[in-house]
């Protein structure tokens, strides 16, 4: 026992953050934060469309998350409003104000979608999540770890990408729809917006822009989700997935040929034409240690005029004896890692509007 505080005192100066501050893996780096948006939007307040990843979630996210996204800002004062009825992906409203200008957000949470089909593994968790409160104790041990991981990243996150993969995706795709509308319908064609997206939750809403682009031409769907990718001017992955999970949108093939777009690069490509100041830049922040995650070939999604693409690496969590980086943290904690939020607040080199 003697041997334990100096074996504790190894293993905290072998702990390490290799991202922390934020690598950029090109030098040139350069893109408006939130302020920057909300000071040019001319009055009006600039959107955010906030949209959850992989995991159980509900509305306290949000309460989570805009505070770290705007900490950064100056004199910044939040104000929460009531979820939005009618909706089966339940729209969360809130808005920010501040000297140089307002930033209204809308955080679509889309996983009770999901929660009555998980709730058929809550037989096997260890330890139970709020969404399994009342289920039979697992009769097994597992190592510590083990279990840890067993109950959220396999029994309560990674079945949202199973079933939105599966014969369900029609069905969340057009629960997103009905959001997506109601979230728009009040916006104006010149308001800037900003997308911030977390995992998963980026690839349903860019297959559910991309599918209502190409319903009936002057269809109501058809010119809210056009006028969306127009006025984009700050696109947010977070934890992106879309390289694994556009996998399962592909057949087999006999030899290696270059993959199809995404659904994403599809949308880009919808872009029209637009002014200058009407450029889209798009950051993707990845923490390398993450297992689930990716960064995002600038190759693909820069092909289209106006869009420019970044990649960040940052430390979600240490690294232990450069051996490990908790999975779950390393995937979960991006909009809640303090280095994160500022550059997303801020922007790059770092605006003067911010603290």
């Amino acid at each position: 026992m003697k041997f334990l505080p100096y074996a504790v005192l190894v293993l905290l100066t072998a702990c390490t953050t290799p991202y922390r501050p934020p690598q950029l893996t090109d030098a040139n780096t350069t893109f408006p934060g939130l302020i920057d948006l909300a000071a040019q939007a001319d009055g009006n307040a600039a959107d955010v469309l906030l949209v959850h990843g992989i995991c159980t979630h509900d509305a306290s996210w949000v309460d989570e998350v805009v505070p770290q996204l705007t900490g950064a800002l100056r004199d910044a004062t939040t104000q929460s409003s009531r979820a939005a009825a009618g909706t089966a992906v339940q729209i969360v409203p809130s808005t920010v104000n501040t000297p140089a200008g307002q930033l209204r957000f809308d955080a679509l949470i889309w996983s009770p979608r999901t929660n009555d089909l998980k709730r058929q593994l809550c037989y096997d968790q260890s330890g139970k999540s709020s969404l399994c409160s009342g289920a039979p104790p697992y009769p097994h041990t597992r190592a510590r770890l083990n279990a840890r991981f067993k109950d959220g990243l396999i029994d309560d996150c990674l079945p949202d990408a199973l079933i939105y993969q599966g014969v369900a995706r029609d069905t969340i795709q057009r629960r997103m729809r009905e959001a997506v509308l109601q979230v728009m319908a009040g916006a104006q064609a010149q308001t800037p917006l900003v997308v911030i997206a977390h995992s998963m939750g980026s690839k349903i809403l860019f297959d559910t822009l991309l599918r209502m682009t190409e319903e009936p031409a002057g269809s109501q769907a058809a010119r809210m989700a056009q006028q969306a990718v127009d006025r984009m001017r700050f696109l947010v992955m977070a934890a992106n997935q879309i390289p694994l999970l556009s996998l399962a949108d592909q057949p087999l093939a006999a030899t290696m040929a270059e993959s199809p777009p995404d659904s994403l690069q599809l949308l880009l490509r919808k872009r029209r034409a637009l002014a200058a100041d009407r450029h889209l830049t798009l950051v993707a922040f990845t923490d390398p240690n993450d297992l689930l995650s990716y960064t995002l070939p600038p190759e693909k999604y820069a092909q289209q005029d106006g869009v420019t693409v970044y990649n960040i690496l940052v430390s979600n969590a240490p690294t232990y004896l450069g051996l490990l980086e908790r999975p779950d943290t390393a995937h979960l904690d991006y909009l809640s890692n303090p280095d994160v939020g500022r550059l997303i607040a801020c922007g790059l080199p770092s605006s003067k509007l911010c603290k």
